[in-house]
């Protein structure tokens, strides 16, 4: 016990050091008129020590953790009572683990005052319908909401949000979605770019259900998307009143220039013209938001293995949408054998075996070879894991 008595007051002292000497390298601060005035920090060194021990015995923080974050602290002063904070996270629905998540990310959180801070904003997404494990899981991915002001920010931004999404729950879902929504600090930005798609002549019905799809773009530049729209509207060749046209926007917004390069690139090594890569891009603009290799996967499969043209698939862009190994492969396997077979007499073409739902293509193309070739069906039953 002496032992651990002697390292803990060891420590303390270092502690205690530490911060005089932090105190007093900060000595000059220049006033309105040039003068300069020394000014002592030192009565600041026992409300640090204090938020350390807090840290460690209410927060479960080693002492090196609760020392890095102490100094995260600008509020010294208003750190008397962190208690009401972590009772009042602990009301709202965070576990002690979530709690310890947050003050790292934030140590002066527990020095918010309750009443006037932290309840007001948390009512503003409760009054929405947010709560219980939902409020937690966005306030632990976007925390900055507790620093945001509350009329100048949050309550403008929600407002603006919902006059868009016309009803709370709209409001919510694109919040859960995407939390970064609720601490967005630049409602200008979002203004303007709701204010550019309507002088496209989008309604408002159209940039409601592109806001619940594509909610990134409320924070892209403004020039930036004005030039996307332009682009679709003359280089894609889809016209603002299409019901594509702002699918085609989102998707493309959402990647960086030299990512469409580098997936348009892949479609042309394949023998793709710039007309084909355009005539999926309009039919279904999703494909183009696939990840590089899902790309050359089913290209390759496609093109190489069942023997499509790029025309074929251009103008059937869902067969880019299928998955590889769930759906194109084993069907193909399937429909190629029993066509060789002769198992069934109306043979379909595969495309239109491919758009079958899981159900019918059993039904049938499955059962009516189930008696004949059981171990296949078995085989087939078993990749679907039915």
């Amino acid at each position: 016990m002496r032992v651990y008595h002697l390292a803990f007051c060891i420590t303390e002292a270092r502690m205690l050091v530490k911060a005089r000497a932090i105190s007093s390298a900060l000595v000059f601060k220049f006033d309105g008129y040039g003068f300069l005035f020394r000014y002592s920090t030192t009565a600041a060194t026992v409300p640090t020590h204090f938020i350390v021990k807090y840290l460690i015995n209410s927060l479960g923080f080693s002492n090196e953790e609760a020392i890095s974050l102490s100094a995260k602290v600008t509020r010294i002063n208003s750190f008397k009572n962190p208690d009401l904070a972590l009772n009042f996270f602990k009301q709202t629905g965070f576990d002690d683990a979530q709690i310890k998540t947050l003050v790292s990310r934030s140590p002066e959180l527990l020095s918010y005052d309750v009443e006037k801070t932290l309840k007001p904003k948390l009512q503003c997404l409760s009054e929405l319908g947010l709560s219980g494990s939902d409020l937690v899981k966005v306030l632990l991915r976007d925390w900055k909401f507790l620093d945001r002001g509350l009329d100048n920010c949050i309550k403008s931004l929600l407002s603006c949000l919902k006059n868009v999404l016309v009803s709370d729950e709209n409001v919510v879902k694109v919040i859960k979605r995407s939390s970064w929504l609720i601490s967005y600090n630049s409602r200008g930005t979002m203004e303007a770019n709701l204010n550019l798609l309507r002088s496209f002549g989008c309604s408002n019905n159209k940039i409601k259900k592109f806001v619940l799809r594509h909610p990134t773009f409320l924070k892209i530049s403004t020039k930036k998307l004005e030039e996307m729209l332009h682009r679709v509207e003359k280089e894609v060749g889809v016209s603002p009143d299409s019901a594509m046209f702002l699918h085609i926007v989102g998707v493309l917004t959402s990647l960086n220039q030299e990512n469409v390069d580098t997936k348009f690139g892949i479609f042309k090594s394949f023998g793709w013209s710039e007309t084909d890569i355009l005539t999926m891009l309009q039919k279904l603009p999703y494909c183009v938001g696939l990840s590089e290799t899902r790309i050359q996967n089913a290209l390759t499969f496609l093109m190489k293995e069942v023997g499509y043209k790029s025309i074929y698939i251009a103008s059937r862009p869902s067969l880019l949408a299928c998955s590889l190994e769930k759906r194109l492969i084993p069907r193909y396997e399937m429909w190629k054998l029993v066509n060789e077979k002769n198992l069934i007499k109306s043979r379909q073409e595969f495309y239109t075996v491919i758009t079958w739902p899981e159900s019918k293509f059993l039904d049938k193309y499955m059962l009516p070879i189930k008696a004949e070739l059981p171990d296949l069906y078995d085989l087939f039953i078993k990749r679907m894991g039915k």
